[in-house]
């Protein structure tokens, strides 16, 4: 199955649709304000992943939340997408 890497950057608290990834990987931004993903402390640096296990497709809604601190509000999101069947 052909795929498709979509990568973005959220600055504020928000759900984050899985959207049927393969995969979703979050990473918080070294010395940026601390952030949860679904209850998960998220380190300085650190990231949070999930895998499906092959042919399986993630429709998770993840919560992410943003927590003062001295930096910004910085967290990217990357996803393994399907590619469309027109692709």
């Amino acid at each position: 199955m052909k795929t498709t890497t979509q990568v973005l950057t959220y600055s504020k608290s928000q759900d984050i649709e899985a959207d049927g990834c393969f995969a979703i990987t979050f990473t918080r931004i070294t010395g940026s304000n601390p952030v949860k993903v679904n209850g998960f402390p998220l380190t300085d640096g650190g990231s949070f992943s999930v895998r499906q296990n092959v042919g399986d497709q993630d429709y998770t809604t993840y919560n992410m939340v943003f927590f003062s601190g001295a930096g910004a509000n910085e967290c990217i999101v990357s996803k393994i997408m399907p590619l469309d069947k027109n692709g």
